[in-house]
């Protein structure tokens, strides 16, 4: 199956080897006006486009992946599903929730499917998480805590893009992540309460925040997270599933109900050693599964979705309902109140 990347970026690279060293898929072309691209597409025996659009005409391909700036993903889209090319657009599907809508009326009207890049679904250890939930493994969910830290080097923020409000930042570019992993386990977002800073890097945009959400079920989380921070305790140095990041044996997510404590990227299920009382000790017992590459079963089901064996497990639509949440952050940042999520 031949299937392009527009974009040559950190996370375009990422799609650019799992389709080149996966047998039965040939990568269909890169797309990006960057002056490396020549480069990298060289590097994998493929052509370079300067001009998505040039490529579409050229290359014909079976599927495109998207992961262009975030601004790009709508006009980009677009003119991907009007020439009936399945597209698997990198997250957030948008910058907003009325262009990711937009996507998902393209989708709908064209009859071509969006898959969105949310690969922490296809994690066989978050999938496992979401059964026991969901089989009551954990009692009544209370509680989930998520700390996001790592340093993003000085040159990461060379791309002007990530320095502004709305586009960049922690918040849209990585707690984006946190809110689908959220949603996915533990259910829907109803109301949050959230603070932010600039005051390290100093940039428009911010470089640590602090969530509070709420779930319909009544449970509560909290999100804690920076780009500017010393520390491994974050999903993408404690999982392991993105080669470029060294991985630690640490903790970054917590879920406690009334029976039993669930921790990740370690899958650990933590119950009282008798009574369940503060007071009797606790013990994990590890929970089986088998490790599998993220970012290749993504690529499996975009086929499965482009050969319409299989609807995506995350379209526009429903990509859109997570910037929702991220617009009620935002509202709740400006104005230091509690702010409802209003769905699309």
């Amino acid at each position: 199956m031949r299937i392009c990347v527009i974009g040559s970026g950190a996370v375009g690279i990422t799609h650019v080897d799992t389709i080149a060293k996966t047998p039965g898929y040939e990568l269909a072309g890169i797309a990006d006006p960057a002056p490396a691209t020549g480069e990298v597409a060289a590097r994998y025996g493929t052509r370079p486009y300067a001009d998505y659009r040039d490529l579409i005409e050229a290359e014909k391909p079976r599927g495109a992946v998207i992961a262009a700036p975030n601004a790009l993903h709508l006009p980009i889209g677009r003119d991907f599903l009007e020439a009936g090319i399945p597209i698997l657009v990198e997250k957030p599907v948008a910058n907003t929730v009325a262009e990711g809508m937009e996507l998902a009326a393209i989708s709908e009207a064209t009859g071509v499917p969006v898959l969105v890049g949310h690969h922490r679904r296809h994690h066989p250890a978050i999938r496992k998480a979401r059964e026991l939930i969901a089989a009551g493994a954990l009692g009544r969910l209370a509680n989930v805590s998520i700390t996001y830290d790592l340093m993003k080097p000085a040159d990461y923020f060379d791309a002007a893009w990530r320095r502004q409000a709305g586009v960049g930042g922690p918040l849209l570019i990585n707690a984006i992540h946190e809110i689908d992993l959220l949603r996915f386990t533990v259910g829907t977002v109803t109301e949050v309460m959230a603070l932010s800073s600039s005051g390290i890097r100093g940039f428009e945009v911010e470089d640590t925040a602090a969530v509070i959400l709420r779930f319909a079920n009544g449970a509560l989380a909290t999100l804690a997270l920076s780009d500017t921070a010393c520390g491994p305790w974050s999903w993408d140095l404690g999982s392991g599933d993105v080669p470029r990041f060294p991985r630690h044996d640490v903790v970054s997510h917590m879920f406690a109900g009334t029976e039993a404590g669930l921790t990740l990227p370690r899958l650990e299920l933590w119950r009282h050693q008798g009574s369940r009382a503060w007071t009797t000790p606790m013990a994990p017992e590890a929970v089986d599964y088998v490790e599998r590459d993220p970012f290749l079963a993504q690529l499996e089901h975009f086929a499965a979705v482009i050969d319409g064996r299989e609807a995506p497990v995350i379209d526009a639509r429903e990509a859109s309902l997570n910037l929702a949440v991220m617009q009620a952050i935002e509202t709740s940042i400006r104005s230091g109140e509690k702010v409802p999520v209003t769905e699309p």
